[in-house]
């Protein structure tokens, strides 16, 4: 007897939809956004409660490519929350983090990652005169990268010392 597996939703799971009120404009062309559906996102919170999050697919009425609505409190390509990542690079203890390795993975990623935001906060300054505090804030970095369509997918920036093929 063959069986198939059972991906449905368990009944305890709570889902917290993230819905916001402004006017969403497309980064690349700057039409406006219009929902195109949800889709289910894992955040381990601070305290490491797992959360499920219904995150708004936003659609481009000009140049068709879909967009997603994140909150502050999400990194993408991360599962843990803004606030966790950042305490971790300010080197403060994190009791939500299981693993030492998790930790100097992310240390990896940020020595990577903070000169390429840097730079983009840089573009940003000299093409639109954006100030940004200074020294400037890990969310207002990542929040101007998500927002100017300059965030670096995860396979491009390799965060593990082994390649995984």
């Amino acid at each position: 007897m063959v069986t198939t597996p059972d991906y449905s939703l368990e009944a305890r799971d709570i889902f917290l939809y993230v819905i916001s009120n402004v006017t969403n404009c497309c980064p690349i062309c700057g039409a406006t956004l219009f929902v195109r559906g949800w889709r289910v996102r894992g955040l381990i919170a601070g305290d490491g409660e797992k959360l499920k999050l219904m995150i708004r697919r936003l659609m481009c009425a000009e140049c068709d490519r879909i967009h997603h609505e994140l909150p502050d409190c999400i990194v993408p390509y991360k599962r843990h929350c803004a606030e966790t990542i950042e305490a971790i690079i300010d080197g403060e203890s994190v009791r939500s983090v299981d693993e030492e390795r998790t930790v100097h993975r992310i240390k990896r990623w940020w020595r990577v990652m903070k000169s390429y935001l840097l730079n983009i906060l840089n573009a940003l300054f000299g093409k639109y005169n954006i100030r940004y505090h200074t020294p400037p804030a890990f969310r207002e970095m990542v929040r101007a990268a998500v927002n100017s369509n300059n965030w670096t997918f995860p396979n491009l920036i390799c965060t593990r010392s082994v390649s995984v093929s």
